[in-house]
């Protein structure tokens, strides 16, 4: 969900610039709301699971595509077996095509546990416009223009509604629940509302208990559609969130952010794109053994989860409700 929602000011922007343009996205039904602003932009929707599952169904797709589209070029920003698929099929019907360079040496570069280069990597949004280019448009897409990594911004006001989103796919990405705890604690005794973000019957259970225990929080998990979701991240005056989906929709929702980084690193280039907007970075930088995974999704090289325990619940408080101007 992520890169689908770093996709949006990218596609958005190239079709201010240029208007003339008709494009179709290619995306699954769940992530629409995304995109529903943005005009000029026909939305669709794959069924992997059924019309379009496996060799024969990708072909089906691209036939689909080809007969109700027609398109004069596919660029495609993931890159993974279906596109590829896709990419393939399209060019027997002679469609030219581009794809994404995802940089996957530097950033196995970037992520290994000895001779690592850490280097801040090209942002994956101008990995996405990058493809536009390469199809021979000039695209001008801004670089993203984010709060000093690693230093709490103590520029954020005072404010109430705080947004919390807990969860993460993985382990190495998600702050521990114990430690969260000792966050929302202190917010509530700071007199700030907190709502709880996440999915799934799991998260929806453990936001409930939080409920229960602390009477300033509110679990928003199982109630809304995702559009609506997106509009409740608008109403919050910060989001708490890890490297993950709901740190990318805040961007999109234009509220200002407080992120939580574990074994995941700003420099692989999966920061929120938001030009000019407040993001505050918390983590350890003192670890050489940090960055270890691109995507998190890679076990702790030292088993400890250290990046993660290390960073203090009092860090992420004072980046909500310092009193600093």
């Amino acid at each position: 969900m992520g890169d689908v929602a770093l996709s949006v000011p990218v596609i958005e922007s190239f079709l201010e610039q240029f208007p003339d343009i008709e494009m179709a996205m290619l995306t699954r039904k769940a992530f629409n709301p995304f995109f529903k602003d943005i005009h000029n932009l026909k939305i669709i929707n794959p069924s992997f699971d059924k019309n379009h599952k496996g060799l024969f169904g990708i072909y089906k797709l691209s036939k689909s595509i080809k007969k109700e589209f027609n398109p004069d070029f596919v660029i495609d920003i993931h890159d993974v077996l279906r596109t590829k698929l896709l990419r393939f099929f399209f060019k027997t019907f002679g469609v030219k095509s581009t794809k994404i360079d995802k940089g996957r040496k530097e950033k196995r570069e970037l992520v290994r546990y000895e001779n690592k280069v850490l280097k801040k990597l090209k942002h994956t949004a101008q990995r996405y416009a990058d493809c536009f280019r390469n199809a021979g448009f000039v695209f001008n897409f801004p670089d993203p223009e984010n709060s000093i990594l690693n230093e709490i911004d103590n520029s954020l006001p005072k404010l109430k509604n705080i947004g919390i989103a807990p969860f993460a796919k993985h382990l190495q990405k998600q702050y521990p629940f114990d430690l969260m705890k000792q966050v929302i604690a202190g917010l509530v005794q700071n007199g700030r509302q907190v709502y709880i973000f996440g999915g799934g019957s799991n998260e929806k259970e453990i936001a409930e208990r939080l409920e229960i225990e602390f009477p300033g929080v509110i679990s928003l998990i199982g109630k809304y559609s995702l559009e609506e979701e997106m509009e409740k991240v608008s109403q919050m005056d910060i989001m708490i969130t890890g490297d993950s989906a709901n740190m990318h929709i805040a961007a999109l929702m234009n509220t200002k952010i407080v992120s939580v980084w574990g074994a995941t690193h700003p420099f692989a280039g999966f920061t929120p794109y938001a030009p000019g907007h407040k993001i505050t970075y918390i983590q350890n930088n003192n670890l050489n053994c940090r960055p270890c995974s691109v995507f998190g999704n890679k076990p702790c090289f030292k088993g400890t989860l250290e990046c993660l325990h290390s960073i203090s619940p009092e860090m992420i408080i004072d980046a909500c409700i310092s009193d600093s101007i």
